[in-house]
């Protein structure tokens, strides 16, 4: 098989890129458009974290209710998959996506604020609302720089920029959350709310910075004279007609039934491990360094040439989740469940960043925002569901058995996929040209 990314709109020097942090290196310094997208993710990612850390210590502080962090994670997730669903991939397709993303960053800023209003039982509202509402936010700039890539990147940069994306994020779940804790330990939570929209404001001028085409103007001329229902319905349609793209965007909720682990992780710390606190940031530090050099190990391999390659790695980036998480659920200290947690990460985030990576780089433009938003979705939905399994599964049982029911689900999806995979067209889709 071979995959055919969408032309870049800009020029670009088309020598290949070395792989790992060479190749990062490489696309930054030659690429500034790119360089500046994704300087913007590192501040405004940084800055979440910030916002993180404070707020979970004040509302905690504040109303004594120790599920206060799982009523942010909802609050966090569910206006994501509800705003993704149908709206903001339709406005990443219909309208500049330059500047949803600095609209975006700029109402987050300001919404960020709010959360200095903070002060008694009575004003918590407060947190859930604005955390709500930045959530509303970072969908809207999602799929609008997800789908403004393949534009900003030449073809042979889409799997670099890809893999750094990922290796960005990775970064900040343990780098972030350091520097936010030693920022609100030493200089108060207002700080830390501060940065936090700072971080925005300075993401928003990066974007406005990139100078670049966002989209392909040719193919969005396409959606003007259609009619509403059309413009929702545009993204499903296009997948229930393109069995290549919508197979490879399925593997993302195949492998996401495994993340309802990693809602035990404090669990195992505190009722199997006896290790408090510390033993669950050693885990989730495990499952920061193995989404971290994950994508170093196959960058060099993620040729948008050679797809069998790809799916091979996707492949066995879903048997490393599944071991890890298999291999989890029976630790009894905090560092073996740091190398299982590094394990089904680092697999984990090989078969998500692979699988969207051809799914970005085989969708075309007029409809990209609204399939990677829908790509987003199923994620979200899956990994929604796969908590709440997983912890009444620990409840009425034991955390041991919660985990290797998320392994349980995580194979029987891994399998239906493969199954699937094998009734595909050998092909991409010419439409993606």
């Amino acid at each position: 098989m071979t995959l055919t990314a969408p032309a870049a709109t800009h020029p670009t020097a088309d020598a290949p890129l070395p792989a790992g942090l060479r190749g990062y290196a490489v696309l930054l310094r030659r690429n500034p458009n790119a360089r500046k997208l994704w300087l913007a993710q590192v501040v405004s990612q940084l800055g979440d974290w910030f916002n993180t850390i404070a707020l979970l210590g004040l509302l905690v502080e504040l109303t004594g209710n120790p599920a206060a962090g799982n009523l942010i994670s909802v609050a966090q997730i569910v206006p994501v998959a509800i705003a993704s669903l149908f709206l903001t991939g339709v406005v990443a397709d219909r309208y500049d996506r330059k500047a949803i993303m600095m609209i975006s960053s700029l109402a987050r800023s300001a919404i960020a604020l709010s959360f200095l209003l903070i002060r008694t039982q009575d004003t918590a509202w407060i947190a859930y609302a604005g955390t709500v509402a930045i959530a509303i936010g970072t969908a809207f700039y999602m799929p609008a720089a997800s789908a403004a890539l393949p534009n900003i990147v030449a073809r042979n940069e889409l799997p670099v920029a890809a893999m750094l994306g990922q290796t960005t994020f990775a970064t900040m779940l343990f780098v972030g959350a350091f520097l936010g804790g030693a920022v609100t330990t030493l200089l108060g939570r207002e700080a830390a709310f501060v940065a936090n929209a700072l971080s925005f404001l300075i993401a928003a001028w990066l974007v406005w910075r990139t100078r670049a085409n966002f989209s392909a103007q040719r193919e969005r001329q396409m959606l003007s004279g259609v009619s509403a229902l059309r413009v929702l319905t545009e993204g499903v349609r296009y997948l229930k007609e393109n069995t290549f793209v919508r197979n490879y965007l399925l593997a993302k909720p195949a492998v996401a039934w495994a993340l309802g682990g990693f809602g035990l992780f404090g669990t195992y710390s505190l009722t199997i491990y006896g290790t408090g606190d510390f033993g669950t940031a050693l885990l989730f530090a495990g499952r920061g360094i193995g989404a971290f050099i994950s994508p170093l190990l196959v960058s060099g391999a993620a040729s948008l040439q050679d797809t069998r390659r790809l799916h091979r790695f996707i492949v066995a980036g879903m048997g490393l989740a599944i071991l890890g998480y298999f291999l989890f659920a029976f630790t009894r200290s905090p560092l073996a469940g740091m190398l299982c947690a590094g394990i089904a990460h680092w697999g984990n985030a090989w078969a998500m960043t692979l699988s969207s990576l051809i799914v970005q780089a085989n969708t075309p433009d007029y409809v990209r925002g609204r399939v990677l938003a829908l790509d987003n979705v199923g994620w979200a939905v899956v990994s929604a569901l796969s908590n709440l399994i997983v912890a009444s599964v620990a409840i009425r049982f034991t955390p041991q058995a919660g985990v290797l029911v998320a392994v349980a689900l995580t194979v029987i999806s891994v399998i239906g996929w493969l199954i699937e995979m094998r009734r595909m067209p050998t092909t991409p889709p010419l439409t993606a040209r």
